[in-house]
């Protein structure tokens, strides 16, 4: 797989502080997962959180997503000038936060055109008395929903040929594509995407890192991303910029070409081996 970052990415502006994490702080009992964490995500670039197992980057996507058991212990998170540090996490989805997860979270029993419409539910306004009335108003607005789905998410996502399909029946590299798709169909300004490679053949990274970039820079979503990643080849041709944790704390915040190189950051994940591990393979 030879990548030229330059070839993937395209001239765009990086904007204002989206997303401020000031202090954070986060302990499981004797284990400090988040040791006084602070960074910035820019409106409009692809920030990566790399780093070894048990760094810390998944607990820092849950605290910025609000998962239950995720409250920080101190510090604060902003969110377009909001503090949303203790806001629960259907609040957050509202206000245009969405994620992916580690491991597939999806209803397997269902249809994949039912598992995507799940990330558009927030957007519906009709309620229960209007979901009773056959053709009524919550009849039509799901319609809109679902061609607005089927026209720009699948779309985005390449998956429209499986849109009727049991979800469960069909690949894990297929899976990946309609997790993404159900936080597309959110519609989010920030978007957290948490290994979204893995477990991928060659053939569906190269797929997958072009569907995170068409979230990134096509106008239609625009989203701002905070990608977590162990494909450092993916890593280094994305990111507008990288920083790196290590038993909770960062130690490394730059541009990739300057983070790859770090001592701190190879002694990170290589001991005292004092050669260039990071690098496009």
């Amino acid at each position: 797989m030879e990548w030229k970052r330059e070839e993937l990415r395209v001239e765009k502006e990086i904007g204002e502080p989206i997303l401020v994490v000031e202090n954070a702080m986060k302990a499981f009992g004797g284990l400090q997962a988040l040791n006084n964490i602070s960074f910035e995500v820019r409106r409009g670039e692809i920030l990566s959180i790399i780093g070894p197992n048990g760094a810390g980057k998944s607990v820092m996507l849950n605290c910025i997503n609000g998962l239950p058991g995720y409250r920080l212990d101190s510090g604060r998170i902003v969110f377009d000038g909001q503090d949303i540090t203790n806001w629960p996490p259907h609040k957050r989805a509202h206000i245009g936060i969405s994620r992916t997860f580690q491991k597939i979270e999806l209803f397997g029993g269902m249809t994949v055109l039912d598992n995507v419409k799940l990330g558009r539910h927030m957007k519906m306004n009709t309620g229960w008395w209007d979901g009773g009335i056959y053709w009524g108003k919550a009849v039509k607005e799901e319609a809109k929903h679902r061609k607005w789905i089927e026209e720009k998410v699948f779309e985005t996502c390449e998956i429209e040929i499986y849109r009727n399909r049991i979800t469960g029946m069909l690949p894990y590299g297929v899976q990946k594509r309609i997790e993404l798709a159900r936080a597309l169909a959110m519609g989010p300004r920030l978007l957290l995407l948490d290994e979204p490679m893995a477990g991928l053949n060659l053939e569906e990274v190269e797929d997958m890192t072009r569907f995170i970039l068409d979230a990134n820079e096509e106008k239609e979503w625009n989203c701002t991303i905070i990608l977590v990643e162990h494909d450092m080849g993916v890593v280094m041709d994305i990111s507008d910029r990288v920083i790196v944790f290590d038993w909770g704390a960062k130690i490394a915040d730059g541009p990739p070409e300057e983070v790859q190189n770090k001592p701190e950051v190879i002694r990170a994940y290589l001991g005292e081996v004092e050669e260039t591990y990071i690098t496009r393979r």
